[in-house]
């Protein structure tokens, strides 16, 4: 492809990070089902499925402004390597206590491992090809979590899901050793960093976080990202185990449901980058919020299982077509100096929105139904699209 023709650096993230998301989500669709399995509560599933983006809360934006410094192969190989550990232990859990530390050390290698991953393909690429080059690498991640529930629905057609998460362990190998082999031109490329004095010199995180939260474009992505993070943190945490208690559905066809979704995911994502770089990134984006809330009015009131693929496929394409234009946008509107912390920001908004996302799931479901939590998702996405329309603008 055009796009790795000046950067065998980049087709190496790409490759190693496809692996790397795989490892979580051929389980992702499923681990709501095992945690409750070994014995969880339901107040229990929320705080650990808020655990990842809490512990992503904390240490995302300081690991970006200490990877100049430590350097960010060292930081990728201790995270790869950690992902392979917790992933291997997450299948010998026998008691809900042990959950908390191994997801919080699974959601450390994450944190690490994907601002790190980003900021090289934003650096790789320019503005006139950032949509594009950004949607590759989207479509990467958008593929694996196609892989993943794919491959987990015909797995639990045979097995259990103890023995689903074992086999997971292959997927942080295998990244890890394409880490070893493809990112070998690393330090060449890597030379394009910014120089330690220029970080220093840019007043440190704290300036940085001050001067980029004075552009209107970067509170209205925040905004949005933490209501769409919401959002898809009361579904990831009520809707496995409503599809299986209420609507009756396997394990397997749970999963199959998620690959639709992901099926549409990866489709988007690349002609979506494409476009927002043809007539700006702000529509496509705007788009996307609107198929979403679309997608949670659909979901309060769906349940048969046909209507069920549609609608997830509709969530897919939804989810796609905001990633890479607001990633885009997001670079075009800080300064080159400023780009590795208002990523990192950018990415923990996320774990902001899906914390608050899985708590609110975790300790309202006991009086709340699984559609009415979903239903509470319309609203606020609206409101965050409205303050995106409001006060963002175009970068040219």
């Amino acid at each position: 492809m055009q796009i790795f023709a000046g950067s065998k650096l980049l087709f190496g993230v790409v490759v190693v990070s496809f692996l790397f998301v795989c490892g979580f989500a051929v389980t992702g669709p499923l681990r709501p089902l095992y945690i409750v399995e070994v014995g969880a509560t339901t107040v229990q599933l929320g705080l650990i499925m808020a655990l990842p983006s809490m512990i992503s809360l904390f240490t995302r934006v300081p690991i970006s402004t200490l990877s100049y410094r430590i350097g960010k192969r060292r930081l990728m190989f201790f995270s790869l390597t950690l992902s392979v550990v917790t992933t291997a232990i997450f299948a010998f859990i026998y008691d809900p206590i042990w959950f908390f530390p191994i997801i919080s050390l699974a959601a450390f290698s994450w944190s690490v491992f994907s601002p790190i991953a980003i900021e090289i393909v934003s650096i790789r690429s320019t503005p006139i090809n950032r949509g594009a080059t950004m949607g590759v690498y989207f479509t990467s991640i958008g593929a694996a979590m196609l892989a993943g529930p794919i491959l987990s629905s015909l797995l639990t057609l045979k097995m259990g899901l103890r023995q689903l998460f074992l086999i997971s362990t292959t997927f942080p190998v295998l990244s890890l050793a394409a880490f070893l082999l493809l990112i070998k031109p690393w330090e060449r490329e890597e030379n394009q960093r910014v120089d330690e004095k220029e970080v220093e010199g840019s007043g440190g995180s704290r300036g940085s976080l001050a001067r980029i939260f004075k552009i209107k474009n970067v509170i209205a992505l925040c905004s949005a990202r933490v209501a769409f993070s919401l959002s898809m943190g009361i579904f990831s945490t009520i809707f496995p185990v409503y599809a299986k208690d209420i609507l009756g559905l396997t394990p397997s066809l749970i999963s199959l449901l998620f690959s639709f979704r992901g099926f549409t995911n990866v489709l988007i994502r690349m002609p979506a980058g494409r476009l927002s770089d043809k007539i700006g990134r702000r529509k496509p984006f705007l788009l996307a919020y609107v198929i979403i809330i679309i997608v949670f009015i659909l979901l309060t009131y769906t349940e048969n299982f046909t209507y069920l693929m549609i609608v997830m496929a509709l969530y897919g394409v939804g989810w796609g077509m905001r990633v890479a234009p607001s990633t885009a946008l997001l670079s075009e509107s800080v300064a080159s100096e400023d780009r590795t912390i208002a990523l990192a920001t950018f990415m923990t908004m996320f774990d902001v929105g899906s914390t608050i996302g899985a708590l609110l799931a975790g300790f309202t479901a006991t009086f709340l139904t699984p559609p009415t939590l979903m239903f509470l998702c319309v609203p606020i996405m609206s409101s965050a699209l409205i303050i995106f329309l409001l006060i963002s603008k175009e970068i040219i």
